[in-house]
């Protein structure tokens, strides 16, 4: 009988349904490669730039495999993800799985 620990049943469970285009995940090109991702994403209009009227800051975190995307990319770099321009404020790694915390100024 084959035991799975607990580590390797979470990346089970990224994989077969976190990451299962049908269930959550979504396809994403992140600086021209295509990923499969979960997306959250959040705009806060409540506060916005005080030198720029009607300028939204959107925050978005874009959960990806680490094997799938190839890299660790580093804070403060620019990242095209679906076309659009966004900052990398901060990057987690948990168990296979990256966190990009992103952020974008918008009209």
């Amino acid at each position: 009988m084959f035991v799975v620990n607990l580590r390797d049943q979470i990346k089970i469970d990224n994989q077969r349904t976190f990451l299962n285009t049908k269930e959550f995940a979504d396809i994403f090109k992140i600086d021209g490669k295509e990923v499969k991702a979960v997306l959250n994403s959040a705009t806060d209009s409540k506060h916005p730039l005080a030198y720029a009227e009607g300028v939204s800051l959107v925050t978005e975190t874009l959960y990806v495999d680490e094997l799938e995307l190839g890299y660790i990319p580093e804070q403060g770099q620019r990242m095209n993800v679906n076309g659009k321009m966004r900052t990398l404020i901060r990057v987690a790694s948990e168990k296979g799985m990256l966190a990009l915390y992103l952020e974008a100024n918008v009209t």
